[in-house]
């Protein structure tokens, strides 16, 4: 594939032979999106915040008449943030629901397991997962992620870390497609000759860590990197701590929430662990704060939350812009009312709609970001925010554009 035969001009040539669900989607009916969100499981501290903004937005468009003068009508699944659960609720999804886009999935293994059956039946898929081969796998450009890929987060997380003087670094991870290419950007960023030993991998739900956590610290490094999710860290990171480790411990702020303080307390305190923030002066934010009820103390809240916020918004905003639901008219619009210089700003649904309405070209800044997209659809420039556990506290040590 040549540079100028991008998945935007798939779409637009109509190439891309989208395939219709076996439930058609008739033009005269509600609107029938499906919203996969992680409400249990590894993403389950995040999947809830999504679910609710998907809601949030779906009812206050609805209550304004709808879009195209349809109805939204809404399905929900739980993915458990487990693949073959989501396949299941993705084949109902498609196949009973008749829905034009699953939104709110949140792990790469579920964003990836679904794939091949919304490709197959034209299905736009809206996700918040970081793997490096979600771009390869969406062959028809249906999928759009409100994350940036994890090499991305690998890189930013290193660039901050780096100005803390550490020497060397001993790496291991969850086994998943999200944390592998994390590993590689991170490397790449500290340089080859500042790690101690090869890289490794384990598997979540082990009943013990004591031989990896003895393998990754045997050479002294001056600190760790162990990109992960709460359940499988908070174990690590027990047995980092029975073992006597002294140096520092990095990670992701997936893996730093409230369960993981509850469950260690003051063992937990000098843990640096960071990841992509909505940007916390975008007025797009500020609105979401004021939607859900929470006070701007300026720090970063629901930030999966935000996503789901954006990701029901574009999409709604898409279909109005296309004049139809057929979905590659509709992912092609996705682009065309987020990314672009010369048109109106607009930072929420409502205003979108009355500005599309009035006949102007708008660009969506989201509450998670700009929400400027790439030709593959992933996004572009993300905040990215490095702390430390301090007091069982985390305590902002640094903020990078990346």
């Amino acid at each position: 594939m040549t540079s100028e035969w991008t998945r935007r001009t798939l779409l637009a040539s109509g190439v891309a032979a989208l395939a219709t669900p076996s439930i058609l989607r008739a033009q005269d009916s509600d609107i029938a999106i499906g919203s996969l969100t992680p409400n249990t499981g590894g993403g389950g501290p995040f999947g809830p915040n999504i679910t609710a903004s998907h809601k949030r937005v779906a009812e206050a468009v609805n209550a304004a008449g709808g879009v195209l003068g349809r109805q939204i009508r809404l399905y929900q699944e739980n993915s458990e943030t487990n693949p073959e659960t989501a396949v299941r609720a993705a084949d109902k999804l498609i196949n009973v629901n008749g829905v034009l886009g699953i939104i709110g999935t949140w792990s790469s293994s579920v964003t990836l397991g679904i794939m091949p059956k919304c490709q197959s039946a034209g299905v736009i898929q809206m996700c918040t997962s970081s793997s490096s081969d979600i771009p390869v796998a969406d062959e028809k450009g249906l999928v759009f992620n409100f994350q940036p890929l994890s090499p991305i987060w690998g890189r930013a997380i290193a660039d901050l870390v780096l100005s803390r003087g550490i020497d060397s670094y001993a790496l291991m991870a969850l086994n998943n497609d999200f944390t592998r290419s994390m590993m590689d950007g991170f490397i790449e960023k500290v340089g080859q000759d500042a790690i101690v030993q090869e890289p490794f991998y384990y598997n979540a739900g082990q009943s013990s860590y004591r031989s990896e956590v003895t393998q990754l610290i045997e050479k002294s490094p001056e600190a760790v990197f162990i990109p992960s999710y709460v359940t499988d860290f908070t174990a690590v990171y027990k047995e980092l701590y029975r073992q006597g480790y002294e140096g520092v411990v990095i990670t992701t702020s997936l893996s730093t929430g409230t369960q993981f303080k509850n469950t260690v307390g003051a063992a937990g305190d000098g843990v640096i662990h960071g990841f992509p923030v909505p940007a916390l002066s975008s007025p797009a934010y500020k609105q979401y704060l004021d939607e859900v009820g929470l006070e701007d103390t300026g720090s970063v809240q629901h930030p999966f939350g935000t996503a789901g916020r954006d990701q029901m918004s574009a999409l709604l905003l898409a279909i109005e812009k296309a004049g139809t639901t057929d979905s590659a008219a509709v992912a092609q619009a996705i682009w065309d009312v987020t990314t672009g210089e010369g048109k109106t700003t607009v930072y929420n649904v409502a205003d979108g709609l009355e500005a599309l309405r009035a006949g102007e070209e708008i660009n969506y800044s989201g509450a998670s970001g700009s929400l400027e997209f790439n030709e593959e659809g992933m996004v572009l420039g993300r905040d990215f925010q490095l702390s430390e556990i301090r007091g069982g506290q985390d305590v902002v040590l640094q903020r990078l554009e990346f």
